[in-house]
């Protein structure tokens, strides 16, 4: 009896671990009391992949295969053809994004997808996403706010390529790389940067040699130390400030 309970607990436990480790966890919400076993009710089909640095997702003008993906592992870059030929990036992701929002219920993608480190991907059919909002009020309510944070993310990023210098938009894009590792509690004082300058530039608008002219003026005050693919902000406070638009000659 001792045994076969033994038993009963761990598969319980097992399948905890592996509905908190799904990429979908936010979503699944049920009316389960906190601890105890996940529903009996079949997880959303994935598929898993894996890309290596460089590699498509889809590209832009792609036909819309109808799933949804989730990064697990690794970083993503999301672009757009600018009208002179050049790259227009709309967002970096790291792991926890959702990306094929932007193509939902489109015959072609309006966006291309290419993989800046070696990433994990799950993937999901629309269809079997849409079920599960049909059966969970609770999760088509976090749907709707992951939409709703999509759109204010690409709001506020055209807002800054508006109205803001070249060196708060780099103050901004640094703070904004920090904050999103403080929230996946990645490192609470150091964060990646998987992107090349160019691609900062293309997200910034900016050129690949302004972006360094203002990565260099951080780093001459020490505010900024910069790694392998990786920064910290010893001087975050001033960097703030920056951000926030106060003055900084770039050449002094």
């Amino acid at each position: 009896m001792g045994n076969r309970l033994r038993l009963v607990t761990d598969s319980v436990a097992d399948s905890i671990r592996r509905c908190q480790a799904c990429p979908l966890n936010a979503l699944c919400l049920d009316e389960a009391p906190s601890g105890s076993a996940p529903p009996q009710q079949p997880c959303l089909e994935q598929r898993c992949m894996h890309l290596t640095g460089g590699e498509h997702l889809f590209r832009v003008s792609d036909e819309v295969d109808q799933h949804l993906h989730i990064i697990r592992k690794g970083d993503i870059k999301l672009y757009q053809h600018g009208r002179d030929g050049g790259q227009h990036i709309i967002e970096f992701l790291g792991p926890g994004a959702w990306i094929g929002l932007e193509s939902l219920n489109e015959d072609q993608r309006h966006a291309g997808a290419v993989a800046l480190t070696n990433c994990e991907i799950a993937s999901v059919p629309y269809a079997m996403l849409t079920s599960l909002l049909d059966r969970q009020p609770r999760s088509a309510e976090a749907f709707g706010q992951l939409l709703s944070g999509t759109i204010a993310r690409h709001q506020q990023h055209a807002a800054m390529l508006r109205s803001t210098s070249a060196v708060q938009r780099v103050a901004q894009f640094l703070l904004h790389r920090l904050e999103q590792a403080q929230a996946a509690a990645q490192d609470m004082a150091r964060a990646t940067l998987p992107m090349s300058r160019q691609d900062i530039a293309d997200y910034l608008g900016l050129t690949s040699s302004t972006v360094s002219r203002c990565l260099s003026a951080l780093r001459r005050r020490g505010w900024l130390s910069m790694g392998q693919r990786a920064f910290t902000l010893p001087g975050r406070e001033d960097v703030e400030l920056v951000a926030a638009g106060a003055p900084l000659a770039l050449d002094d």
